[in-house]
């Protein structure tokens, strides 16, 4: 088995997992999903891969207490949050996924900062990632909305990313975000992959990070993120393979974003964060960018930086000035013409 793919269409109503599609090594070749659905048991099958997160080395996988006493405790006070969208949700779903013989982990922002030590109520998203395809995610999640009497609350799936959204009724605010792990080398969207393939999607290791609530493990997927995120200056070391223009151009603002807010004060205090990695990876870049990128690609990551950044413009241009050219050019145009 090589992943998964998902052949449902955006806005045409319930996804489920009928609509999962499973890939077999060769399919690389495909320009879209095969008509091959996912089996319904495991009768039959021969395991041959462990469940993550028994596929990385042991010093990957760390027990939360270990870097912290308080740490276990901050998660759960997390998931509890009063008035954070997800509360009444997440650990019902959290359950029902692990019934299902799956895992699924806090990921991204909500993980790093759990880790980090970071207030709870400064965690504006919970994101998840997991083993789940997205059709049995939205499976999982229907039945579990219908048991908690949510029925009015949609699931939905990006085609794109294969991103999995609970949305609030006649709202498109979400209250959790799903994704299974990233798998490259196809024509399409496709998840199923191992935590070390899917952090060489993430923009940096620090953001690759995972969090197990119910074993209470910290899952460092990259290898580096723990050290990168709690060392005395935190550093920036890019995961992304990608060769796309447009998701190179994508971590070189997320790295603008996080610089900023983390130095933020006056003067810009950029001796508090290690940008050596950073560099030599936007120094390896195109030198052309900026010229790569489609005017509706330019437009978008304008939009996106101007609705992420909260910095001055004097600090974006202070950020801008310590980056090599490929990355200086395109903060430099996307902060145009600020003042």
């Amino acid at each position: 088995m090589a992943g998964f793919a998902w052949a449902g269409q955006s806005g045409a109503g319930v996804s489920t997992h009928l609509d999962d599609r499973l890939l077999f090594d060769g399919d690389e070749c495909l320009s879209a999903p095969p008509d091959r659905p996912v089996p319904q048991t495991a009768d039959g099958a021969e395991p041959v891969a462990v469940m993550p997160p028994d596929d990385l080395p042991a010093g990957y996988v760390h027990a939360a207490s270990s870097l912290g006493t308080t740490l276990p405790l901050r998660a759960g006070a997390l998931l509890d949050l009063s008035g954070a969208p997800w509360q009444p949700l997440i650990r019902p779903l959290l359950g029902a996924v692990h019934a299902a013989g799956h895992r699924a982990w806090l990921s991204g922002g909500a993980a790093r900062d759990l880790v980090a030590d970071v207030p709870l109520h400064e965690v504006q998203d919970l994101d998840l990632a997991g083993t789940v395809p997205p059709g049995r995610f939205a499976d999982v999640t229907r039945q579990t909305l219908r048991a908690m009497g949510m029925s009015e609350f949609r699931t939905t799936i990006t085609p794109s990313s294969l991103v999995c959204s609970v949305v609030r009724p006649k709202s498109n605010s979400r209250l959790i975000e799903y994704r299974g792990l990233s798998k490259g080398g196809f024509h399409f969207p496709v998840v199923g992959s191992r935590l070390a393939e899917d952090a060489e999607y993430r923009d940096f290791a620090f953001n690759a990070l995972m969090y197990d609530v119910l074993g209470h493990i910290v899952i460092d997927s990259s290898g580096t993120g723990l050290d990168d995120l709690l060392g005395q200056k935190r550093r920036f070391t890019p995961q992304n393979v990608s060769t796309d223009p447009f998701t190179q151009a994508e971590v070189v603002l997320r790295a603008a974003k996080f610089a900023l807010r983390w130095c933020e004060g006056s003067p810009l205090n950029l001796a508090s964060v290690d940008l050596a990695p950073l560099k030599t990876w936007i120094a390896a870049l195109p030198p052309a960018l900026c010229q790569m990128l489609t005017r509706a690609q330019l437009n978008g990551l304008k939009t996106m930086y101007h609705r992420t950044i909260r910095a001055s413009p004097q600090h974006q241009r202070e950020f801008a000035a310590r980056l090599p050219e490929p990355g200086r050019k395109l903060i430099e145009t996307l902060i145009g013409g600020a003042r």
